[in-house]
Protein backbone atom coordinates (compact mmCIF):
# COMPACT_ATOMS: atom_id res chain seq x y z
CA UNK A 1 0.00 0.00 0.00
CA UNK A 2 1.19 3.47 -0.69
CA UNK A 3 0.57 6.90 0.88
CA UNK A 4 -0.81 9.53 -1.34
CA UNK A 5 -0.28 13.04 -0.15
CA UNK A 6 -2.49 15.67 -2.15
CA UNK A 7 -3.61 19.11 -1.28
CA UNK A 8 -2.67 18.26 2.63
CA UNK A 9 -4.62 14.74 2.83
CA UNK A 10 -3.42 11.76 2.98
CA UNK A 11 -4.76 8.94 1.19
CA UNK A 12 -3.81 5.33 0.80
CA UNK A 13 -3.94 3.02 -2.11
CA UNK A 14 -2.67 0.17 -3.84
CA UNK A 15 0.57 0.10 -5.08
CA UNK A 16 -0.41 -0.10 -8.44
CA UNK A 17 -2.81 2.50 -8.54
CA UNK A 18 -0.15 4.81 -7.33
CA UNK A 19 2.18 3.84 -9.77
CA UNK A 20 -0.30 4.62 -12.54
CA UNK A 21 -1.47 7.59 -10.85
CA UNK A 22 1.87 8.95 -10.73
CA UNK A 23 2.86 7.51 -14.80
CA UNK A 24 -0.67 9.62 -15.24
CA UNK A 25 0.32 13.03 -14.63
CA UNK A 26 3.75 12.77 -16.22
CA UNK A 27 2.51 12.39 -19.47
CA UNK A 28 0.36 15.25 -18.79
CA UNK A 29 1.88 18.50 -20.97
CA UNK A 30 2.12 21.29 -19.36
CA UNK A 31 -0.42 23.22 -20.87
CA UNK A 32 -3.41 20.38 -20.77
CA UNK A 33 -6.24 22.02 -18.11
CA UNK A 34 -6.61 20.10 -15.05
CA UNK A 35 -7.81 16.33 -15.26
CA UNK A 36 -10.37 14.73 -13.20
CA UNK A 37 -9.44 11.68 -11.49
CA UNK A 38 -10.93 8.65 -9.53
CA UNK A 39 -9.24 6.59 -7.17
CA UNK A 40 -10.22 4.00 -4.41
CA UNK A 41 -7.92 4.49 -1.67
CA UNK A 42 -8.42 4.58 2.58
CA UNK A 43 -8.69 7.77 4.42
CA UNK A 44 -8.84 7.34 8.64
CA UNK A 45 -8.77 3.55 7.53
CA UNK A 46 -12.08 3.84 5.76
CA UNK A 47 -12.61 2.56 2.05
CA UNK A 48 -14.11 5.84 0.02
CA UNK A 49 -13.65 7.05 -3.71
CA UNK A 50 -11.52 9.90 -3.77
CA UNK A 51 -11.90 12.46 -6.69
CA UNK A 52 -9.25 15.00 -7.52
CA UNK A 53 -8.10 17.06 -10.51
CA UNK A 54 -4.30 17.16 -11.72
CA UNK A 55 -2.35 19.04 -14.07
CA UNK A 56 1.25 18.40 -15.29
CA UNK A 57 2.47 20.41 -12.41
CA UNK A 58 0.49 18.98 -9.67
CA UNK A 59 2.76 17.99 -6.29
CA UNK A 60 1.91 14.57 -5.51
CA UNK A 61 4.09 12.89 -2.86
CA UNK A 62 3.73 9.01 -2.60
CA UNK A 63 5.27 7.14 -0.35
CA UNK A 64 5.16 3.59 1.51
CA UNK A 65 2.91 2.97 4.13
CA UNK A 66 2.32 0.69 7.17
CA UNK A 67 -1.30 -0.18 6.20
CA UNK A 68 -1.74 -3.75 5.78
CA UNK A 69 -2.56 -4.64 1.83
CA UNK A 70 -6.44 -3.72 1.25
CA UNK A 71 -8.12 -4.88 -1.56
CA UNK A 72 -9.71 -1.97 -2.43
CA UNK A 73 -13.25 -2.05 -4.53
CA UNK A 74 -12.62 -0.81 -8.17
CA UNK A 75 -8.72 -0.41 -7.71
CA UNK A 76 -8.53 -2.57 -11.34
CA UNK A 77 -10.76 -0.29 -13.28
CA UNK A 78 -8.50 2.45 -11.74
CA UNK A 79 -5.51 1.24 -12.96
CA UNK A 80 -6.75 0.38 -16.15
CA UNK A 81 -8.47 3.89 -16.79
CA UNK A 82 -5.70 5.94 -16.16
CA UNK A 83 -3.40 3.22 -18.11
CA UNK A 84 -5.22 4.56 -21.11
CA UNK A 85 -5.28 7.83 -20.58
CA UNK A 86 -1.70 7.57 -20.28
CA UNK A 87 -1.04 5.61 -23.39
CA UNK A 88 -3.55 7.89 -25.24
CA UNK A 89 -1.27 11.05 -23.94
CA UNK A 90 1.97 8.89 -24.95
CA UNK A 91 0.11 7.77 -29.13
CA UNK A 92 0.06 11.55 -29.15
CA UNK A 93 3.73 12.43 -28.77
CA UNK A 94 3.56 12.96 -25.02
CA UNK A 95 6.36 10.20 -23.56
CA UNK A 96 5.32 7.68 -20.52
CA UNK A 97 8.21 7.87 -18.76
CA UNK A 98 8.92 4.18 -16.48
Amino acid sequence: MRALNYAGSELVTSDAVADALIDYVVTLPTNHPPEPVTIPALQDGREVTARFLVTAQTPLLVTSSDEPETPLRGAEHAVDVLRHRARRLDSIGYELRG
